[in-house]
């Protein structure tokens, strides 16, 4: 770990205990359901927004790219776990005294628990800023919606010290550059499925 990634997890770290109700909403944001599952289901509602054909299907576009990149994110990020691993935070023997270490493994054991799975990149980081940077492509606002809750919950896992800030930053630019991917190579080869999967729902009235 760089000395910068260090002391800005330190920082972030070194809250936790300092005040109950932030760490009660840290341990919230952290969760591995809450806000995945809240963003799925904003990604759902998306799917039964707009007024007309028209309007319907830029929503439903919209919830389609998001979709798809949160998958494609997921498997890159297994894909770099296998070329690259470093330690978690509450694993880093080689960076941090027997004190601290002891100390950030009581702070992870208070808003989380220790988690197994390779931290670079962050899967979390990756598929939330995905759905984000996919939502983004074709209707920003809803993209800006749900940023607030993109950023939050990696911040969280950073605050619970299983995640290195730099692991969320990787986490984020691989879902971003993803949804790209996703807008402009596979969603234009994919366009005449994604027609027949719009036509078939709107005849089954799910669209």
């Amino acid at each position: 770990m760089t000395s910068i990634d260090k002391e800005i997890f330190l920082w972030i770290n070194n809250g936790v205990g300092k005040s109950p109700v932030l760490d009660r909403i840290m341990t919230w944001l952290a969760n591995d359901y809450f806000v995945i599952v809240t963003m799925a289901l904003f990604i759902l509602c998306i799917w039964f927004m707009g007024h007309g054909r028209e309007g319907r299907e830029g929503y439903q576009r919209a919830a389609i790219c998001a979709m798809t990149t949160i998958g494609f994110a997921g498997g890159f990020v297994y894909a770099v776990n296998h070329l690259y691993r470093h330690p978690h935070p509450f694993n880093a023997v080689d960076v941090f005294d027997p004190a601290t270490l002891e100390q950030i493994r009581q702070h992870v054991l208070k808003i989380y628990y220790f988690i197994h799975d390779p931290p670079f990149p962050s899967n979390t980081s990756a598929v939330t800023f995905g759905a984000v940077a996919g939502l983004w492509q074709v209707k920003r606002k809803l993209g800006y919606i749900m940023l607030v809750p993109a950023i939050l919950m990696p911040l969280a896992k950073v605050y619970a010290g299983v995640y290195w800030p730099s692991d969320i930053v990787a986490g984020a630019l691989l879902g971003i550059a993803t949804s790209f991917l996703i807008r402009y190579v596979v969603l234009p080869v994919a366009e005449p499925v994604i027609r027949r999967l719009l036509a078939a729902c709107r005849r089954l009235c799910i669209a």
